[in-house]
């Protein structure tokens, strides 16, 4: 009986010894490749609405001071994205700027490296869009405030 007690605890082993390398280490480098597509998803987003919110702030003066209207201007619209993703990521590419009336939409792309390359891609693109949207003024307080405005 205790020659059998050593047979299934050296079976053991050895099927730790193969589901080790098998098992645990492509899932632990999937999720390493996985860990750090997330995060630089996360800073393209960031980068691309935080250029679509500076965008959006380039109206068109000329036409602000003739009295005319509010509209945008193309082409500090442009310059405006272009300044805000190269200050904050010189490696994404802008894959699209658009504008519909106070609305900017800015699309961006960025090819990255995966750092254990275990799906067999050595690299992954990525694609992130926002939008931003220029208000005009308002015309009285929000009345969506949480205590009584006689209170001041």
């Amino acid at each position: 009986m205790k020659l059998r007690n050593r047979w299934q605890s050296a079976q053991v082993m050895v099927f730790v010894a193969l589901a080790l390398p098998l098992v645990l280490l492509p899932v632990a480098a999937f999720a390493v490749d996985a860990a750090a597509v997330a995060s630089s998803h996360a800073r393209l987003e960031e980068a691309t609405a935080r250029a679509a919110e500076s965008a959006v702030q380039s109206i068109d003066s000329a036409l602000f001071r003739a009295d005319a209207g509010i509209a945008l201007d193309q082409s500090a619209v442009e310059r405006a994205v272009r300044d805000a993703i190269t200050a904050d990521d010189p490696g994404v590419a802008i894959e699209s700027i658009s504008i519909a009336g106070l609305s900017v939409t800015v699309g961006t792309l960025e090819s990255i490296l995966l750092p254990l390359n275990f799906l067999g891609a050595p690299s992954v693109t990525l694609r992130a869009k926002a939008t931003a949207r220029l208000t005009v003024g308002y015309d009285r307080p929000s009345s969506f405030l949480p205590f009584s405005v006689s209170t001041f």
